[in-house]
């Protein structure tokens, strides 16, 4: 399996190659990498329900420091 995808193959591939690569890929320039390609696969509302469910049932346990923790990180990136 490719462990990273070339500049040139980078140039060659189609929107249909690059969906369906199965996971994140570097994007390598020699070898220095300069980028990851990220494949948008579509998630089923089954999953993507669970996964929410998951979030807020986690959400629930976080102690008032671990939520202050998260709003001053949100903060300094300008999230309101």
């Amino acid at each position: 399996m490719k462990t990273a995808i070339s500049m040139r193959e980078l140039q060659k591939m189609s929107a249909g190659a690059i969906q369906a690569l199965p996971h994140a890929m570097p994007i390598k320039n020699g070898t220095a990498t300069v980028g990851i390609l990220l494949p948008i696969h579509q998630a089923s509302p089954e999953y993507m329900r669970k996964v929410i469910a998951d979030i807020r049932a986690d959400a629930e346990k976080y102690t008032p420091e671990e939520n202050a923790a998260i709003d001053r990180l949100l903060a300094e990136r300008g999230a309101e």
